[in-house]
């Protein structure tokens, strides 16, 4: 290589390494700033380390690296942005982290969905949103309805993934493509003035989005976020909004359970001819009323019933399905699979060896009563039988479920979004 070239290659890395410095100078002097506003949001931003990617397609985002969350930061990208939109920017970034959006939503298909529902809900606590991020008024005006405001970011996703078509289309004229989430205008204007990417939430395939690696990053996002709640004082915690103190307050009790292992153990038990109880005691520690015992079961038994009302995709339930119908196979147990709206509407049978391919039938409103009503009237046993819901938990608060216990409600959605109130059984999240 001739001498000026060397020159040449030398004076390219030189200035890409000035143009990093003086970017990361600028980021930290937005950190300073909303240190002495909101201190607990520069404390986040504190723990964060930083990457520079020129390659980024985004002014700035939180990617995920062994397990571990970064801010990704494209230094040209960052020039075009005063210091107060730097400043708005990483506090939004920083309110991804408090509510956890890149661990809830890494598996989730509805990417660009996710995009707006957590932009909806987290700018909502900024005085000055990033520009090219979703807002309420703005989902209001294009919706023409009320919604909500203060809403966790699932609820806002509910809302977008239940829009019937007309709406959808709407959306798409008015400049929000849901299905592309592109803005009206030119490739080149919107690659410029994009702020914020959501791409490095998503889990790769390296990782497999398996448990082990969520409990590692909830635990990640749970040392990052209570070393910034110590180190912010006392008095700037007394004017944090209540949300965001009942959200942190969450974070650190919030466990992780993965429904598959879940079912497995109970298919297990199943297979070797036992069931937990509690109508027995616990032979190892019979004091605890809490933990139940093991009984022999008669007739094994799974039924799934699968809600066809709600927002559940058909990529998702067939994967769900895919799922328990290896570990029925590993266990050469049988399932019945049942559709139901308001009413049970059809009935399948799935086993070892049978390529099962669901069919959606039905479609009406929700009624989970109809569940256990059928299951009443076909006399089906209750001792060795598990019984899956599969919903997005819309339907009526309260049920008879006629004695039957063995009973998990697999979520679509949260948790805490099952209509039934104490509710008999495991309500476990499928996302």
């Amino acid at each position: 290589m001739s001498f000026d070239k060397l020159f040449s290659r030398f004076n390219h890395t030189r200035s890409a390494n000035n143009k990093r410095q003086n970017t990361d100078q600028r980021v930290t002097r937005g950190v300073i700033s909303l240190l002495q506003k909101q201190r607990l949001l520069g404390e986040v931003l504190l723990q964060l380390p930083r990457k520079f990617d020129l390659r980024f397609t985004a002014v700035m985002g939180l990617e995920w690296e062994n397990n571990k969350l970064l801010l990704v930061i494209n230094p040209d990208k960052l020039d075009n942005l005063s210091s107060d939109e730097i400043e708005n920017l990483l506090e939004h970034e920083a309110l991804h982290i408090i509510w956890l959006h890149p661990l809830r939503y890494a598996a989730n298909p509805h990417h660009h969905l996710v995009q707006i529902a957590t932009d909806v809900a987290v700018n909502q606590y900024i005085s000055e949103p990033p520009r090219n991020t979703a807002t309420l008024s703005q989902l209001q005006q294009l919706l023409r309805q009320k919604i909500a405001p203060r809403l966790d970011s699932q609820d806002y996703l509910d809302l977008l993934e239940k829009l019937p078509i007309e709406q959808q289309e709407k959306l798409r004229h008015a400049g929000i493509d849901l299905n592309k989430s592109g803005s009206k205008g030119n490739a080149a204007d919107d690659n410029l003035q994009k702020s914020d990417s959501h791409h490095g939430w998503q889990a790769t395939k390296k990782d497999g989005h398996q448990l082990n690696n969520q409990l590692i990053k909830l635990a990640s996002i749970k040392q990052l976020l209570a070393k910034a709640w110590e180190q912010t004082p006392h008095r700037d915690r007394g004017l944090l909004p209540g949300n965001i103190k009942s959200q942190l307050k969450n974070v650190k009790q919030m466990k992780l359970v993965d429904w598959q292992q879940v079912l497995k153990h109970q298919f297990g038990l199943l297979a070797r001819g036992q069931i937990e109880s509690h109508a027995r005691f616990n032979r190892r520690q019979p004091l605890r009323m809490d933990l139940p015992g093991k009984v022999t079961r008669l007739t094994p038994a799974i039924d799934i019933f699968v809600d066809n009302s709600g927002s559940v995709s058909d990529e998702e339930l067939d994967q769900a399905l895919a799922t328990i119908e290896k570990m029925i196979s590993h266990t050469k147990l049988t399932a019945t699979v049942y559709s139901f709206d308001a009413k049970v509407t059809s009935k399948e049978q799935l086993h070892a060896g049978k390529k099962f391919i669901h069919t959606r039938s039905g479609g009406g409103g929700t009624s989970f009563q109809c569940v256990f009503d059928y299951l009443h009237q076909h006399h089906l046993t209750k001792r060795g039988r598990i019984i899956i819901i599969i919903t997005d938990g819309w339907g009526e608060e309260k049920i008879n479920t006629y004695h039957y216990r063995n009973i998990y409600w697999l979520m679509m959605t949260k948790a805490d979004q099952l209509s039934v109130k104490d509710p008999v059984g495991k309500v476990l999240e499928m996302r």
